[in-house]
């Protein structure tokens, strides 16, 4: 059973990084740092996709630190995201970065045994959370933002707005 289900979740990640990255395929570094228009409002960001990527591989680090402090008894991460440093800037360095921030979270996950991805703790805002859920829900965020990429390759250069 923990074979096929620790497969299973791998495979929903892989396949959901795959179809992020093929939202990436042909973009223009025009089109990579591009900003949306308009000022951003109270809480939100207005993120081009240079920063969606970067946010992307912070989230899985981050879940991957979670469920290691949850399987080990240890406090919680906080969620601080770093900002991206200014060399990585163009579509294949931030592919890269995507690349070894899964490669990390799935072989963090492949060590997992069935008890401790099914292991309930406590997360941010007291809600109840497991390793198995987060890394189906890592999943579900990567997929949120495939059209957040097609939506921002899609505006008009700066100079047409």
């Amino acid at each position: 059973m923990r074979v096929a289900l620790i497969d299973d979740l791998i495979a929903e990640l892989e396949a959901a990084r795959a179809a992020f990255l093929a939202a990436l395929d042909g973009v223009t570094q025009e089109q990579f740092v591009r900003r949306p228009p308009g000022d951003a409002g109270e809480g939100e960001e207005r993120w081009p996709v240079r920063d969606v990527c970067w946010h992307l591989g912070q989230y899985d680090d981050y879940q991957r630190r979670t469920i290691l402090a949850a399987s080990e008894g240890r406090p919680l991460p906080k969620n601080e995201p770093t900002h991206r440093p200014a060399y990585l800037n163009t579509p294949d360095l931030l592919r890269e970065w995507l690349a070894q921030s899964r490669r990390t979270l799935v072989v963090m996950a492949s060590r997992l045994d069935e008890e401790t991805l099914n292991r309930e703790f406590e997360g941010p805002n007291g809600r109840t959370l497991t390793a198995r859920g987060i890394l189906r829900w890592i999943a579900i965020h990567e997929r949120s933002h495939i059209a957040q990429v097609a939506a921002l390759r899609a505006l008009p250069p700066a100079e047409a707005r």
